[in-house]
């Protein structure tokens, strides 16, 4: 006679996920695709009014640019930044990316800028002029990425600059 204990059964229970728990005690839960397709509507109530600010603040870096040019460089340097960056917080209006990737260079240039030389401020045109460009356009690739390449120059050759003048 052996002393060997008697065979236990294995029993498999399965847990419900914490997450279904929390689903099943609240009401109003939804499935992702409903979700996505609410925040959907949400951002397309939203887009025009992004889209009338970034016009806005595309009107106010015009200005700025033809400010007077007795003003203060940093002053005018750190307001077209300021311009810039909210330009990039309100780009999830746009259809594309474009405008952002200009709007970052544009912050880009402004950051590494010591003053406003005329080669700086000939890049800030070019990067305000890609912006309204860009702005509003269709999602085109072919028309984006020349003016994305031609920016990403802009601020190569400005930095080629710096780094001679350092």
């Amino acid at each position: 006679m052996t002393d060997a204990p008697a065979a236990s059964q294995v029993r498999k229970i399965r847990m419900r996920p914490r997450l279904a728990q929390l689903m099943a005690e609240k009401s109003g839960g939804m499935y992702v695709a409903e979700a996505l397709k609410r925040a959907d509507a949400t951002l397309e109530t939203l887009r025009e009014p992004s889209l009338t600010g970034i016009d806005e603040l595309i009107v106010a870096l015009d200005a700025l640019l033809v400010a007077e040019v007795g003003a203060e460089p940093a002053a005018r340097i750190e307001g077209l930044y300021q311009l810039a960056a909210n330009i990039i917080g309100l780009c999830g209006a746009e259809r594309n990316v474009a405008v952002q990737v200009a709007a970052r260079s544009l912050c880009e240039l402004l950051d590494e800028a010591d003053g406003l030389a005329p080669s700086t401020l000939a890049g800030i045109k070019v990067h305000v002029a890609s912006i309204k460009l860009l702005h509003r356009a269709p999602d085109n690739p072919a028309l984006q990425g020349p003016i994305l390449q031609g920016l990403a120059s802009v601020l190569e050759k400005r930095r080629a600059e710096n780094k001679g003048q350092g």
